[in-house]
């Protein structure tokens, strides 16, 4: 087969492949529409230096894949080495993964305690006092002004114990419209 020192392409294989390369691009953006070619020349020009682009392309194929098999027979180790460290690579970025997961996780998690919190225990607090790490405030947003509302305490909800059952629902919609709104939850 092919030698890195082709005598053809007066240099090495790599020199030819680039060469081939040029000449199929130059085929391809040269504009020449008043110099006499017709299409079909052009056609003929570029089918050529393509072919010899592919042909050159598939001798530096040929090349490599002679010294990978000169290199599985003679150092067998060697494979076996690259097989690990592609495998270390491939753990590393699933490892990665796993710990991306993780960590959104946790964000949930205290988001979720965040929202829990707000309707248990911050009857006297604001609604946007302590967002959760995702940036949305517990509750969904502030609640109705004090004193505005008869029988309502400072924070705009009563506690979950004294909230109707038609109210807990309303508030749950209310919460995942938001995180829906915010692409947290896929829409309905």
């Amino acid at each position: 087969m092919s030698t890195p020192n082709n005598e053809a392409g007066g240099g090495n294989l790599m020199d030819e492949f680039e060469e081939a390369f040029q000449a199929c691009l130059l085929s391809l953006t040269k504009q020449e529409p008043n110099s006499g070619t017709n299409k079909e020349e052009i056609e003929l020009e570029v089918q050529k230096t393509t072919n010899r682009f592919i042909d050159v392309a598939r001798q530096m194929e040929a090349f490599f894949l002679q010294k990978r098999f000169l290199v599985s027979t003679l150092k067998p180790y060697m494979l076996i080495k690259d097989e690990n460290q592609d495998l270390s690579i491939e753990i590393q970025r699933k490892e990665a993964l796993l710990q991306k997961h993780y960590n959104r996780l946790e964000e949930w998690k205290a988001c979720l305690s965040d929202i829990q919190q707000g309707v248990h225990n911050r009857p006297t607090q604001p609604m946007m006092a302590g967002p959760c790490p995702t940036g949305m405030p517990p509750m969904g947003g502030p609640g109705p002004r004090p004193g505005m509302m008869g029988g309502m305490p400072p924070g705009g909800m009563p506690p979950v114990g004294q909230m109707q059952p038609g109210q807990q629902h309303l508030l749950q919609a209310q919460q995942m419209q938001q995180l829906r709104m915010m692409g947290k939850l896929p829409p309905k």
